[in-house]
């Protein structure tokens, strides 16, 4: 009875060890793209400012729910993809100055508000096209809207739907670090780069939903409150989670407190706190007659 008790125990332990040795195989995260298919989110975005300057105070805020997608337009034998990127809906509200404006693109009517006057150009209509690589590095990424902005901006739009991952196989607990710059206004005609690097981890792999979560740091020395004012959004935090099977995020958090004093040459301070939250909705694919399957 002993012996058997004893050799069920060690079958479990070596059940166990080879359960634990395969979820610590790499694994190839991945992007995965379809001709015709449409990735659609549910956007919800939230920016509360608290201000002093002086004697004065104010309170702004945005608060932005918004429906996005991107289709696949064509897909590459490199596996990479041509993008087209949209947003269906928003409904936009912003407080500054004691002052409130709302747009609600999906309304009869909304007015001719200048506030929102490219927002509204580019809700429906694709505003930007880029290519994307199976490990989410962006490429030729360029406006199909005229007034859809400049190409920094249009680029980040873009970058919002991913993050950039290995290319080669990782096990849970691997970090890697991607190093970027960021130009910030020195006076009206003179700019200087300041380094950023973002720094993700592989933090689970369960039901084949990988979660990764990923924290942003400036790492050029600032030491002027008038340059901090200009990085007050940069030091995000956040995670992701990838369905494996089909190479699509699921949902994506992205959050911000940070805090700067001393802006302005008297005394002052802003504190900035953000929530960004990304969900993804039904996806599409566009069938060989010209219409939509699931």
């Amino acid at each position: 009875m002993v012996s058997v008790s004893i050799r069920i125990t060690a079958c479990l332990f070596l059940a166990l060890c080879v359960a634990s040795a395969h979820s610590e195989d790499p694994v190839l995260l991945q992007y995965k793209f379809q001709e015709g298919q449409v990735v659609r989110y549910s956007v919800s975005d939230r920016d509360d400012y608290d201000i002093q300057v002086a004697q004065q105070k104010d309170a702004p805020f945005t608060d932005q729910k918004s429906v996005k997608q991107y289709r696949v337009v064509k897909v590459n034998d490199d596996g990479s993809a041509v993008l087209e990127v949209m947003f269906e809906s928003v409904k936009l509200t912003i407080r500054s100055a004691g002052e409130t404006k709302t747009l609600d693109t999906q309304a009869a009517a909304n007015g001719d508000d200048p506030v929102f006057s490219t927002l509204q150009e580019i809700v429906g209509k694709p505003h930007v096209q880029v290519t994307a690589a199976p490990n989410g590095q962006l490429s030729e990424v360029k406006p199909l809207v005229e007034r859809a902005g400049q190409p920094d901006e249009i680029s980040k739009n873009a970058l919002d739907a991913f993050i950039t991952l290995p290319s080669q196989p990782i096990a849970v607990g691997t970090a890697w670090r991607e190093d970027f710059n960021v130009p910030i206004r020195v006076n009206p005609k003179l700019s200087k780069a300041i380094k950023l690097q973002r720094r993700f981890y592989f933090q689970s792999l369960e039901d084949g939903k990988a979660t990764i979560t990923f924290e942003t740091k400036i790492l050029s020395p600032v030491n002027d409150p008038d340059d901090e004012i200009q990085l007050i959004q940069r030091p995000t935090r956040g995670r992701i989670v990838l369905d494996m099977n089909r190479g699509i995020v699921v949902e994506k958090t992205v959050s911000l407190d940070n805090t700067v004093t001393g802006f302005g040459g008297i005394a002052s301070s802003m504190t900035l706190k953000k929530l960004h939250q990304e969900v993804l909705l039904n996806t599409q694919v566009a069938a060989a007659e010209g219409r939509q399957a699931n």
